[in-house]
């Protein structure tokens, strides 16, 4: 009998979109069939056995007597050994990989599983798993780590939702080593304490020295991994000690923390709620993945295309875009020295994206005088001329550039070259933080940038390099209209895309809503003064009142 092609035909009766499919899926590389002692087929994947050596047939009876009673979500496939004695239940079938699912259809005759089984390896395709229970093949569970986190989650009853936050929450924040999301948590921690809670930011980015000396090694790959795991362990266990010493009610981690799976879970048997701010590029950084469901709350500042992706993971997610933070993110005096550095009638200050070379270059062969500060720009012969500072700047000189150009472009990155202006699907921080140092800029139309500022009346927004050549040259030329712009698009933000407004979105998710707190005078003065130092208020600081001190004046609706 040709298994393959018979056990094929009748899952495509069924099933025609994964019959076609498996059909073009390749060999998995370190997958193999193995015949056991009694001859019937086994399955091994690289070191893993994921059917006995001995009778396959009897241990998958005996993994079936024990599946739980009523519907079933089985995680899972291997050779359908531990599937075949639960035919005629109601069953669905997740195998991750369809190149193991592909050699399961050679080894043998399958056509009452692929009849009388529904079988997905689309985690979108799963649907409500609601009444069902998990049906776990253990071999495979070792395989799919991630998925079962993901599974064991859709299927977990919803927490009971808080009544309301305690009063003065205590909250650990897990900032990067290094990197763009470094300061974030810091500012982070910083409006935390304004909302009233007591917070620990954890200075793991101390350790940054030998960790970048360990990115300068050339060596090889596993050789570098030897080291840097242990490092992430250290920093994990560190975290959970000082949880242990006091758990605080909430541990909030930012995109590149070094937490693994193992250290979540020790946090989370602590009775800590725990979150995630990703606040990078999923198709970038794809970790997210290995993380997204072992947390409790996983916050991203992506839209539809990311959350399919962690629909299918199970994770619990909700989009928390990025935000300015108004005592780093604000106007400044500056000296006619720091005017000379920082400054220039345009200029763009990021790092050097391939789609970024392409445009620029182009503008600058079309007559633009642009002043370019980041990295990735050094070697490019046609915009060298262009580029003041070839280095990452820290935050006070990314303000004082905000503060010093007529006028700031936006153009958000993309790791394609020929990506068009206007490509990405998340507004960046720059495009929050330039209008909240009071500066004007000139932004590329992404999606959901509507959201956020109105475009022609608190931002200018262009669709195109030739639009940006033409506004850049007609605000040059109007500086009223730039002040204007400026200092409308600067009411916006101070009123709802603050690290304020955003911390309060994630408290009021992960803790529940704030109780109704009044202050009086002296208090208010001590609030309004500690949150332009960048420092919280103490146990009076109130999330509404302080919203309310940020709102907006009549006619900025």
């Amino acid at each position: 009998m040709d298994f393959w092609k018979e056990n094929l035909a009748a899952l495509a009766r069924r099933a025609p979109a994964l019959a076609h499919l498996l059909e073009e899926s390749q060999p998995h590389p370190q997958a193999r069939l193995e015949p056991s002692r009694s001859g019937a087929p086994g399955l091994i994947v690289g070191q893993a056995r994921l059917t006995s050596s001995v009778d396959p047939v009897a241990e998958g009876k005996g993994l079936a007597t024990r599946a739980p009673d009523g519907p079933l979500v089985a995680l899972g496939f291997g050779l359908g050994y531990h599937l075949e004695p639960l035919l005629g239940r109601d069953l669905l079938i997740w195998e991750p990989d369809p190149r193991l699912l592909r050699l399961a259809l050679t080894a043998r005759d399958l056509r009452p599983l692929m009849e009388g089984a529904r079988l997905v390896v689309d985690p979108g395709e799963l649907g409500d798993l609601q009444g069902r229970s998990l049906y776990l093949h253990r071999p495979s569970a070792r395989l799919y780590p991630v998925e079962v986190q993901g599974l064991e989650r859709r299927l977990a009853a919803p927490p009971a939702a808080r009544q309301s936050r305690p009063r003065r929450p205590r909250v650990m924040v897990v900032p990067a080593i290094f990197g763009g999301s470094l300061p974030v948590a810091y500012w982070c921690g910083q409006a935390l304490e304004a909302l009233g809670c007591q917070v620990l930011t954890l200075p793991l980015d101390q350790v940054a020295p030998l960790h970048q000396r360990l990115l300068t090694w050339r060596g090889p790959l596993e050789r570098l991994d030897r080291v840097r795991a242990p490092l992430i362990r250290f920093l994990g266990e560190l975290t959970v000690l000082e949880a242990e010493k006091s758990p605080p009610d909430l541990l909030l981690a930012l995109a590149q923390a070094p937490l693994d799976r193992k250290a979540i879970k020790d946090l989370k048997d602590l009775g800590v709620a725990t979150a995630f701010w990703f606040v990078e590029d999923f198709r970038l950084m794809a970790y997210f993945r290995e993380v997204a469901a072992a947390y409790d709350f996983f916050f991203h500042i992506q839209g539809p295309e990311l959350e399919r992706e962690l629909d299918g993971l199970g994770a619990n997610h909700a989009y928390l875009p990025m935000a300015a933070h108004p005592p780093v993110h604000c106007p400044r005096e500056l000296t006619p020295a720091q005017r000379r550095e920082y400054g220039a009638p345009v200029g763009f200050m990021g790092a050097g994206y391939p789609n970024r070379q392409r445009i620029f270059k182009d503008l600058v062969a079309r007559g633009l005088n642009l002043r370019l500060w980041g990295v990735g720009w050094r070697g490019l012969k046609e915009l060298e001329p262009f580029l003041a500072q070839e280095r990452y700047l820290d935050s006070e000189e990314v303000v004082a550039i905000y503060n010093a150009c007529q006028v700031v472009i936006n153009l958000h990155s993309s790791p394609l070259c020929e990506t068009r202006v206007g490509g990405a699907d998340f507004v960046n921080p720059r495009t929050l933080e330039v209008p909240a140092c009071g500066g004007f800029q000139l932004v590329d139309r992404v999606r959901g940038l509507e959201d956020f500022l109105v475009p022609g009346r608190e931002v200018a927004v262009f669709d195109n390099e030739d639009q940006l050549l033409e506004m850049t040259a007609h605000y040059l030329r109007h500086p009223g209209e730039r002040a204007a712009m400026a200092q409308a698009g600067r009411r916006r933000v101070l009123a709802q895309h603050t690290y304020y407004h955003r911390m309060e979105a994630l408290l009021t998710r992960c803790l529940g809503p704030a109780a109704p707190v009044e202050m009086d005078g002296a208090a208010q003065a001590a609030g309004l003064a500690a949150l332009a130092q960048g420092r919280g208020a103490g146990p009076q600081t109130a999330a509404q009142w302080m919203l309310e001190r940020l709102a907006p004046g009549p006619g900025l609706n």
